[in-house]
């Protein structure tokens, strides 16, 4: 049995009584979070990969990608389209998808191109200033010292009536944990791909593949993540950190998910949609919101607050990360989230925006924004359903007031990242001058 299904959208058809007792399970059992593969390398809570709603009703959640289990199925595809995730994916890292036809289907293509095509661009980043070789100790056994001695050692050896010593030295290395991942990971997209002479893979990455594989080997051990968080980076090397964890995600995904096997054992490979979606929203906000800063509040821990302090011990409670602060200066002028949901109303949100939205937005701008006159807003980003041509009611009235001068803006953004920092660089001027009349009045 085999079913397909669009992310965030109802399945179409709906199960059957059989189908629909395999989903319970697949919901009850399998963990998003062991078959995702983060594209930025930092990722919000996960989401069920399929669900069923109140009125039972089953839809798949914000993941693409491929599942088996139990020896059945699962293909979630993009529900705006191959091409909308390619314009998402060359905004947010201006990796470009070629089309590289090969030994996949069409449905599982794509997957593998994404991870082929980041993988590739992290690599290459990382690689700037060369390859990472990385400090080790090597004992060496002689009869002179070459480094530092190992006392220890020595004088086991003397105690054997030896003439020897035992010396440490420190070398640099391309022969640890994190050149095993990533020649693992290269290992494995070839396999999927399937694409003669590299064409996925640029120039720069061909050029230096060889050299790692020349120390690990064509199939170096997939070496496990306790194994990467010991390496000892440099700041030199320190790029090559994420990239040697996507590595690892990836080696450790050999078979690209709807390999339906008699052992039924559960595989897949999924990409977090949510998660591209936030990254498109980043890059297209930085563009757009010159000349203020934006903080992205998700990858900088720094500018994470807590919402609650105890008065007993000072303990935070409530962390609260909006995607993005706005500021000029040390002065805050907005809050941005972006949300990979529909914005038009529904049955279970019948006013578009969902409750839970709206309360952190109300927390965001309550923690981040002062109380001291300074009128602040909040900026809630949609993706644009080009099914629904209508503006949805929370984008036609907005902005929506709150206390303090502060106001909270609801838009869809385009695909395309041209509109979408055109339409957003005009509502941004056009808080900004709000916020400056307010604090003119006030």
């Amino acid at each position: 049995m085999k079913l397909i299904a669009k992310d965030c959208s109802p399945l179409n058809p709906q199960p059957t009584a059989a189908e629909a007792d395999w989903l319970r399970r697949v919901a009850a059992s399998v963990r998003a979070g062991d078959f995702v593969v983060p594209i930025s390398g930092d990722r919000d809570d996960d989401e069920p990969i399929v669900y069923c709603s109140w009125d039972g009703t089953w839809w798949a959640g914000r993941y693409v990608g491929s599942l088996s289990f139990e020896g059945r199925s699962l293909v979630i595809e993009p529900r705006f389209g191959l091409a909308t995730l390619r314009n998402w994916l060359f905004e947010a890292t201006s990796v470009v998808l070629t089309e590289s036809p090969g030994r996949l289907r069409h449905d599982e293509s794509f997957i593998a191109q994404l991870l082929a095509s980041v993988w590739a661009h992290g690599f290459v980043e990382a690689a700037r200033h060369g390859l990472p070789a990385l400090s080790r100790d090597v004992a060496t056994k002689g009869p002179t010292i070459r480094g530092r001695l190992d006392v220890a050692a020595s004088i086991r050896l003397i105690a054997s009536a030896s003439r020897e010593v035992v010396s440490v030295r420190s070398e640099r290395s391309l022969d640890h944990a994190a050149s095993d991942a990533i020649i693992a990971a290269y290992g494995v997209l070839r396999r999927w791909l399937g694409v003669p002479d590299e064409q996925w893979m640029p120039a720069r990455a061909k050029e230096l593949i060889p050299h790692l594989m020349a120390v690990t080997g064509p199939r170096p051990r997939v070496p496990t993540k306790a194994e990467l968080d010991r390496i000892r980076y440099t700041p030199i090397t320190a790029g090559f950190a994420p990239i040697a964890e996507l590595s690892r995600q990836i080696a450790n995904r050999r078979g690209l998910a709807a390999d339906v096997d008699a052992s039924g054992e559960t595989k897949g490979v999924l990409l977090d949609v949510a998660e591209l979606w936030e990254m498109y929203v980043l890059s297209v906000l930085r563009r757009s919101a010159t000349p203020l800063s934006v903080k992205h509040g998700t990858r900088e821990r720094d500018a994470s607050k807590k919402l609650l302090w105890s008065d007993v011990n000072g303990q935070g409670l409530g962390t609260l990360i909006p995607d993005a602060i706005l500021s000029a200066g040390n002065d805050v002028q907005g809050v941005a989230d972006a949300k990979y949901k529909s914005l038009h109303p529904s049955a279970n949100a019948p006013n578009g925006p969902q409750r839970e939205d709206l309360y952190q937005m109300a927390a965001y701008l309550g923690r981040f924004a002062p109380l001291n006159g300074k009128a602040a807003w909040g900026l809630l980003a949609y993706p644009d359903d080009p099914s629904r041509p209508t503006v949805a009611p929370a984008e036609q009235y907005s902005p929506w007031g709150l206390d303090h001068g502060k106001r909270v803006v609801f838009t869809s953004l385009p695909h395309d990242a041209e509109r979408a920092t055109e339409k957003l660089r005009g509502l941004i001027s056009q808080m900004t001058s709000e916020r400056s009349a307010l604090r003119t009045q006030a």
